[in-house]
């Protein structure tokens, strides 16, 4: 989505015009604190919505441009946000450099992306939006294969196969939510279930007492605390 206040300012009201012709649907909207939206995947949660404020280098060193970051900032806590950012027309570069420095070397610094034209507007939030989902898939398929390495070994005696390991992580969200599983009946059950009894058993031992090798040392309690 982008905000229809962005008609009202005059720089970027040409904007609006590639944005309502472009390829991709961008639908207008009144947007609090932000000038863009849109969402992006995040591994066992909802999508998590990408925030951004888009500012001419005059706008953003003023008080009020200076403001917006900080509710960007608050909004989001620090992650999916930028500042787009129109250069002027002399030493574009070198103007550039300057507010990126700055925002470098402060508390919390927000990503900026530079464009030249408000004609490259459209063209830089597709371009955007595919990086953020094409990342953040990237760190889901990660995260999936750690989940599964993590799974394989969490069991009495000989580890998981990997059909094993893909039914248990088939049936729970995450390594929390595989961990969980033992705490109910009806979760010991259901992977006993799956697993038949003989390895089920083992799997939900893990869970309850822990490794084997922690149990032995004295002293050591083991608590369930994934």
């Amino acid at each position: 989505m982008f905000c229809s206040s962005l008609r009202k300012r005059r720089e970027w009201a040409p904007a609006v015009h590639s944005l309502t012709t472009s390829s991709s649907t961008w639908k207008e909207s009144n947007l609090e604190a932000c000038d863009i939206t849109f969402p992006v995947p995040v591994s066992n949660s909802p999508p998590a919505t990408f925030r951004a404020i888009v500012s001419s280098l005059s706008e953003l060193q003023s008080s009020e441009g200076k403001a917006r970051m900080a509710r960007l900032l608050l909004m989001n806590g620090g992650e999916h946000i930028a500042v787009i950012l129109l250069l002027d027309g002399y030493k574009p570069m070198e103007s550039f450099s300057r507010p990126q420095i700055e925002m470098l070397c402060s508390d919390c610094p927000i990503p900026m992306i530079p464009i030249s034209t408000t004609q490259d507007f459209a063209d830089c939030l597709e371009s955007l939006r595919r990086n953020c989902i094409r990342e953040n898939s990237a760190v889901n398929t990660e995260q999936r294969a750690t989940h599964k390495n993590l799974v394989c070994w969490c069991v009495e005696g000989k580890p998981l196969s990997r059909d094993q390991v893909n039914v248990l992580t088939g049936i729970s969200s995450g390594f929390r939510g595989f961990a969980d599983l033992y705490s109910s009946p009806g979760g010991r059950a259901t992977i006993c279930e799956y697993l038949g009894d003989s390895d089920g058993e083992r799997v939900v031992s893990f869970l309850s007492n822990g490794p084997p090798q922690v149990r032995k040392q004295p002293g050591v309690t083991y608590a369930h605390n994934v």
